[in-house]
């Protein structure tokens, strides 16, 4: 089913008046073509085919039809040039503008984002309208079995093709499962999907394999390194969610040290960022993120992707198609006059009929003209008796035909009045539609600019951080001065409400351990006292990044795990990953203290 065109100015005034009227059950969704274009931009056919039963979809083709639909609605809520709009049931959309976004298109790249957000945008209307409440279409939803399938692949961001068992197809909605995550994110080629499958749409739902935000928190490890996608950003706080739909607070000291800094000059809403979770994944932690921290996204189906990835940032969409446009100049409008066709009276009509016998009798070899009859005489004389009133009507015709020649005159006078105009118009509009893509485009830069600033600040942040862990100048002695490290760090890492439960072990500092710490090169001091912190607490076993395990007395997996005579068993725990000789943190645990033992080379096996 493709969408519904709208042809003519008659039935695009009577759209317009369908949407002013509050008595609608479904959205609406309007697209448009752009001048000059042989087809939209926009894939209105294929949305109204994903959106059948929700939405309805309308495309308007022709420039008359676009120009009477704007007439007939509401001043800023108007679509054309190209764009598409949803309009929501209800007339709130009137008056707040964000119920209704105008998504452009002005290039074939433009048209597949905007084909997208529209489709984005029709879901989120058709379930606040609750024709979402039986997805599927089935009037009894719970007594459809499920069925089970592997995915096939993803065409698009917002749909995902399934193998039934049975050796059908069918396609899963993305947006009536999780709007807003493209289906790459959500979906993967081989991966084992089930559901209900409906006959008539041919659509499976899947929405029963998602698992409650306690289950799938529970996989999380303490300690770990997730990804997440950042809210609402304020001044002292912002929203992070692990999972869609599943955010959580975190203060501006989880962020940064910095008790002044505002969070919206280090944080963009929409942006993926690494955070460090606590317990339960109740609290979140920005600030103590290290650079090469081992990193994963959460999945949220069983056996799909992460939904989440730190990619890198899209190229810019260069709009240059109106651009160019307007530097041709407009196209010249056929001129040619209308056709004026003049009524005769009768009698001036030519008569081709022969009035009069052309036969003559030939005498003596002179034609001779026969004698006329009574009747030609009457005929004759009829008119010489109609010549005046004849030569009047011609007069008065012609005096009719002059007028309306002046009448076409001025008629084609004001017709090139109004195409100058027209033209001049059409070109005013095409520089301005060329500046707001410029404008467009430029705003897209300033975006991207300020999120790398953004970036650039929370990095400088986290560098804050570890750089005031840094106290040489507070301690002439270097075990006081590393125990006070450790106590800040503990104090700054571990949230209050779990410090009862995350104390820190008692300790002690081995003979080599602050010499190695100061002679080893290649690794910062605060990297080392993050990961004490966390051997101290408990968090490096539970972290994978760390890769903790025990010291063997060979490079077999077999080998004896290296013990000393008191019964403490030595540990080593990764201060770095993939990096070149990357560092080790060598420790003894007895059965109540850790010992540090020696910061080490990745080659180095001694205690």
């Amino acid at each position: 089913m493709g969408a519904q065109r709208i042809t003519g100015p008659r039935r695009a005034e009577e759209l317009a008046e369908e949407l002013n009227r509050p008595g609608r059950t479904r959205p609406t969704m309007v697209v448009t073509t752009a001048r000059g274009a042989t087809r939209p931009y926009i894939d209105a056919d294929r949305l109204a085919t994903e959106l059948d039963g929700l939405v309805d979809v309308y495309l308007i083709g022709e420039p008359s039809a676009s120009w009477s639909f704007s007439r007939g609605m509401p001043e800023l809520t108007q679509v054309y040039g190209g764009a598409g709009r949803v309009y929501p049931v209800g007339l709130e959309w009137v008056h707040d503008l964000r119920r209704s976004k105008l998504r452009f298109a002005h290039s074939e790249a433009e048209g597949l984002i905007a084909t997208e957000r529209l489709l984005e945008d029709g879901l989120k209307a058709a379930s606040v309208a609750g024709v979402l409440a039986m997805p599927l279409g089935s009037s009894s939803h719970a007594a459809l079995p499920e069925i089970a399938g592997i995915v096939a692949g993803c065409p698009n961001p917002s749909q995902a093709m399934v193998n039934l068992v049975d050796g059908r197809y069918a396609t899963i909605q993305v947006g009536l499962l999780c709007s807003g995550v493209a289906s790459e994110r959500l979906f993967e080629r081989g991966m084992e999907v089930r559901g209900v499958y409906d006959e008539r749409s041919r659509r499976l739902d899947v929405s029963g394999m998602l698992a409650s935000p306690g289950e799938r928190l529970s996989e999380v490890a303490e300690g770990e390194v997730l990804l997440g996608r950042v809210g609402s950003v304020e001044s002292a706080s912002c929203e992070i969610a692990l999972l869609p739909g599943i955010a959580a607070s975190v203060p501006r000291a989880r962020v940064t040290d910095d008790s002044a800094e505002d969070l919206r000059d280090l944080l963009s809403e929409g942006e993926v960022v690494p955070v460090r979770v606590g317990s339960s994944g109740a609290s979140l932690s920005i600030v103590d993120v290290e650079d090469d921290a081992p990193v994963r996204s959460l999945a949220v189906l069983p056996g799909g992707p992460g939904w989440l990835s730190l990619g890198a940032p899209q190229a810019p969409v260069v709009i240059l198609d109106d651009v160019q446009r307007a530097s041709e100049g407009p196209r010249p409008l056929p001129t040619v006059p209308p056709k004026v066709r003049l009524s005769v009276p009768s009698y001036l009509e030519k008569n081709d009929a022969l009035q009069v016998s052309e036969v003559a009798e030939i005498r003596n070899g002179v034609p001779v003209r026969p004698r006329p009859s009574p009747a030609l005489l009457a005929t004759r004389a009829v008119q010489v008796l109609e010549r005046p009133v004849r030569k009047e009507a011609l007069q008065t015709t012609q005096r009719a035909l002059e007028s309306a020649r002046a009448r076409m005159q001025v008629a084609l006078v004001e017709k090139a009045r109004l195409e100058q105009e027209l033209r001049s118009s059409t070109l005013e509009l095409q520089h301005l539609e060329a500046a707001l893509a410029g404008k467009h485009w430029l705003l897209e830069e300033s975006r991207r600019e300020v999120e790398r600033l953004r970036r650039r600040n929370r990095k400088g942040a986290q560098r804050d951080h570890r750089e005031t862990l840094a106290s040489a100048d507070l301690f002439a002695d270097a075990e006081e001065r590393f125990r006070f490290d450790v106590s800040v760090c503990w104090a700054r890492r571990i949230p209050a409400g779990e410090k009862a439960s995350r104390p820190l072990a008692v300790y002690v500092l081995g003979p080599s351990f602050l010499t190695t710490l100061e002679e080893t090169a290649g690794v910062e001091r605060g990297k080392v006292v993050d990961v004490a912190v966390e051997v101290l607490t408990g968090l490096a076993g539970t972290s994978a990044g760390r890769q903790m395990h025990a010291l063997r007395a060979g490079l077999g997996g077999n080998d004896q795990a290296v013990r000393r005579e008191d019964g403490a068993a030595c540990f080593r725990v990764a201060l770095q990953r993939n990096a070149p000789a990357a560092r080790r943190l060598h420790f003894w645990r007895l059965s109540e203290s850790i010992e540090f033992s020696r910061v080490v080379l990745h080659d180095d096996y001694e205690p």
